[in-house]
């Protein structure tokens, strides 16, 4: 028996499997029966950093092809849109920089550009934790979109697109389009989500601090990009 779960999922499934046995104690009966079960065999697969399911699909250590990890009904989808009293040149431009995206999503620890369309990414993950890719842009249009998806060997499999279109005299709005294959897959999603740490919840909240931070700059005029800290 191999290890086939990543140290920080391994620490997700033991959380959310505590979080079951003890949430079971104060029910009776057949609820608590079945969140013994799930629970323990969440801690178990924590703890062995082994999972039946993952050794009965395949899934190791790393993930590969993104279009095969993430066909189907497989992974999660989010899309989240926000309405920012800017320039659609000012967005765009902020977005098309990838040293720019830890500045618009607090839970990204670093972005390195490799070269004009690859990047290197690292998300801060659960107790000190950090999952890493590299991501490769695979479509730009101007002022319209960028997309995205990562490549063989992610932490996290993933892909999506920023789309803008221009509201009135100066507004944009930014819609962000995104489906990923969690590590812990979706019971790792569902606990994410029950802490308040999913992709949707972090996302908007992202969105509404960039729309904070633009729309309370001041001197930016066109397209130029306004200096504000993380």
């Amino acid at each position: 028996m191999h290890r086939n779960v990543e140290n920080w999922e391994r620490l997700v499934s033991v959380a959310a499997g505590a979080g079951l046995v003890a949430a079971g104690w104060r029910r009776s009966g057949a609820a608590r029966r079945a969140a013994a079960t799930v629970g323990t065999g969440l801690i178990a697969r924590g703890v062995s950093g082994y999972c039946p399911v993952n050794a009965a699909t395949g899934r190791g250590l790393t993930r590969g092809d993104t279009r095969q990890e993430l066909g189907g009904s497989h992974g999660v989808f989010v899309q989240e849109s926000v309405t920012i009293d800017a320039p659609i040149e000012t967005l765009f431009e902020l977005w098309s920089d990838p040293s720019n995206l830890p500045r618009l999503l607090p839970y990204l620890r670093s972005v390195e550009t490799i070269d004009d369309r690859l990047s290197h990414w690292v998300l801060e993950g659960p107790a000190g934790s950090c999952l890493e890719w590299d991501a490769e842009i695979i479509n730009e249009v101007p002022f319209e979109t960028i997309g995205w998806r990562s490549l063989p060997g992610a932490d996290v499999a993933s892909a999506g697109s920023v789309r803008f279109r221009e509201v009135g005299r100066h507004g944009t709005e930014v819609t962000v389009t995104m489906q990923y294959a969690p590590p812990a897959g979706r019971v790792g999603a569902a606990a994410a989500w029950l802490t308040g740490h999913g992709a949707a919840s972090q996302v908007r909240e992202a969105l509404q601090q960039l729309k904070r931070k633009l729309e309370t700059a001041s001197g930016f005029h066109g397209s130029m990009v306004p200096r504000f800290s993380r």
